[in-house]
C-alpha cells in the first residue's frame, strides 16, 4: 500500500501488521497449550503413585482442566478490555498489558512440562497451580491485545483490519502447530515420541517474546499519559433483562431455539480441539507432532475459506448456510468415527483430509451464526442478544469437554468424542431447521449488523 493509500486510510498496514504479532503470541500459546497439555494431564493423572485414579476419573479431570482458560476468559477478559481502555501509559493503551503479560506467561509456559516431571501427588498439584496462573495472566492481556486493532484501524475499515490480523494469526497458529515437526528435525523427535514436551513449549515461548521484541521495536505507540480518561458506558454494555426486551412469543421462541442450537455447536466444537490430540494419538496410534500438523491442515481449510464462506451466507441465506456446514461437520465426525474400524495402517491421510474439510463446514456455521442471533433480536436489541449469544457459547465451552472427559472415562474409548460431536450437530440441525426469524433485515438495518459483529468479535 502506498503512503498517499495509508494516509486516506488513517493507518499503516506495515505497522497493523506487526502490530497483530500480539494476537499472533496468544494464537502460538493456545495451539501448542491446547494440543500438548491433555496428553500431559492424562499420563499424570494415570501415574500417580499410590494413588490410582479410573479411567473415568483421569478424562474427566483433564477435561475440566481444560475449560479453566473459558472460565477466566468468561470472567476476566472483559474486566481488563475495560482497563485497558483507560490505561494512561508512554506506550499508549494497550501495550503495558502485553509488556507485563507475555514474558509472565512464557515464564509459566515452559514451568508446565517441567513441574509434570515432579512425581506423584506434589507433581499434579504443582502443575495445576502453574496452569491457573498461567490462564489468568493470559484472560488479562488478550482483550487488550485484541482491540489494538480498533485503535489503529478506522471504524470503516475494521472489516479489513480484522481479515489482517486473522491472517498474522493463522500464520502464528501454522507456526505453532509444526513446533513438533521442526524440533524433531532438530534432535528432538525421541523425546517428544515419549512424551517429554519441554522443548516444544520452549520454542512456543520464545517465539511469543520474539513477537513483543518486534512489536516493541516497530510499532510506534502513541504517549497517552497526558489524556483525560474519560468513562463512557460502550453500546450493548448495560444488562438487559429478557422481560424488558419486549419481544413476541414467537421470537423468543426463536431465541431460545437459537441458543441451544449454538450450545451444540461451541459444546461439540470445544470437545473436538480438546481431545483430538488425545483421540488421535491413543486411539490412531499417532505422533503428537503428527496430530498437531493434522490440526494445522484444518486451520488452513478455515483461513482459506472464510472469505468464499461469508459470500455463500448472503447468497444462500444464514440459515441455509449454518445448515449445510452443520452437515459437512456431521459428516466428518461421522467418518471419523468409523476410521479406527476401517483397518487402515495409517489414518494420517485420510484425518487430514477430514479436518480440512471439517474447517470448511466449520466456517460456515461460525460466519453466519452470531449474524442470525442478533438478527432475531433486531437493530435495537444487539447488545443484549451479543450476550445472550456468548452466554449460549462459554457456557458450552465450560460444560462440554468434562461431560465428554466423563463419557470417555465411562465408554473406554476416544472415540466417544467423534460419537458426542455427531449428535451435538445432528441436534444443532434439527434446532436451527425450526429457527423461524434472523433470516433477513432491510438494508439500513443490515449495515448495522455487520458493524454490531465486527464490535463484538472484537471484545
Amino acid at each position: 500500500m502506498s503512503q498517499k493509500q495509508e494516509k486516506k486510510r488513517g493507518y499503516s498496514t506495515g505497522q497493523l501488521i506487526i502490530a497483530s504479532l500480539g494476537f499472533g503470541a496468544v494464537m502460538v500459546f493456545w495451539t501448542i497449550y491446547n494440543s500438548f497439555v491433555p496428553l500431559i494431564l492424562d499420563a499424570k493423572l494415570s501415574n500417580l503413585g499410590s494413588v490410582v485414579l479410573s479411567a473415568t476419573v483421569v478424562s474427566t479431570l483433564t477435561g475440566f482442566i481444560m475449560t479453566i482458560d473459558n472460565f477466566f476468559g468468561l470472567i476476566f477478559q472483559p474486566i481488563f478490555g475495560r482497563k485497558s481502555d483507560h490505561m494512561r501509559s508512554r506506550y499508549g493503551k494497550r501495550m503495558p498489558y502485553l509488556l507485563v503479560g507475555v514474558p509472565v506467561c512464557a515464564v509459566l509456559f515452559i514451568l508446565i512440562p517441567l513441574v509434570a516431571r515432579i512425581e506423584g501427588i506434589a507433581g499434579i498439584l504443582v502443575m495445576m497451580v502453574v496452569i491457573i496462573i498461567f490462564n489468568f495472566i493470559m484472560s488479562t492481556w488478550r482483550a487488550p491485545c485484541v482491540a489494538i486493532m480498533p485503535d489503529i484501524v478506522p471504524a470503516e475499515y475494521q472489516s479489513d483490519g480484522n481479515a489482517i490480523v486473522n491472517m498474522v494469526a493463522a500464520v502464528a497458529t501454522i507456526i505453532a502447530s509444526v513446533a513438533a515437526t521442526i524440533l524433531g528435525a532438530m534432535g528432538f523427535k525421541q523425546a517428544i515420541a515419549d512424551g517429554d514436551y519441554l522443548s516444544v513449549f520452549v520454542f512456543g515461548a520464545l517465539i511469543c517474546v520474539l513477537f513483543l521484541i518486534i512489536i516493541l521495536l516497530f510499532v510506534k505507540w502513541p504517549d497517552n499519559r497526558k489524556e483525560q480518561i474519560t468513562r463512557t458506558e460502550a453500546p450493548g454494555e448495560k444488562k438487559e433483562s429478557l422481560r424488558h426486551l419486549h419481544l413476541s412469543s414467537d421470537v423468543k421462541k426463536s431465541m431460545f431455539i437459537m441458543m441451544f442450537a449454538l450450545f451444540c455447536i461451541s459444546g461439540s466444537s470445544d470437545g473436538f480441539g480438546t481431545y483430538f490430540t488425545l483421540y488421535a494419538t491413543k486411539l490412531l496410534d499417532m505422533e503428537a507432532a503428527t496430530a498437531t500438523l493434522v490440526r494445522t491442515i484444518a486451520t488452513l481449510g478455515g483461513v482459506l475459506l472464510a472469505v468464499p464462506a461469508g459470500i455463500m451466507g448472503r447468497r444462500l441465506g444464514r440459515k441455509k448456510s449454518i445448515t449445510i456446514g452443520l452437515v459437512i461437520v456431521a459428516v466428518c465426525h461421522g467418518l471419523m468415527f468409523l476410521i479406527p474400524y476401517t483397518g487402515i495402517t495409517s489414518a494420517s491421510l485420510p484425518l487430514t483430509i477430514l479436518n480440512f474439510v471439517y474447517a470448511a463446514g466449520f466456517i460456515l456455521i461460525n460466519i453466519n451464526t452470531l449474524p442470525i442471533m442478533l438478527a432475531i433480536g433486531g437493530k435495537k436489541r444487539f447488545g443484549a442478544f451479543t450476550g445472550y449469544y456468548y452466554t449460549a457459547t462459554f457456557t458450552a465451552a465450560v460444560v462440554c469437554p468434562t461431560l465428554i472427559g466423563f463419557l470417555v472415562g465411562v465408554t473406554g474409548t476416544y472415540n466417544t468424542v467423534q460419537a458426542f460431536c455427531l449428535i451435538a450437530m445432528v441436534i444443532a440441525i434439527i434446532l436451527v431447521a425450526n429457527v423461524k426469524h434472523g433470516e433477513k433485515m432491510d438494508d439500513e438495518d443490515e449495515e448495522a449488523l455487520v458493524k454490531a459483529v465486527e464490535a463484538a468479535e472484537a471484545e
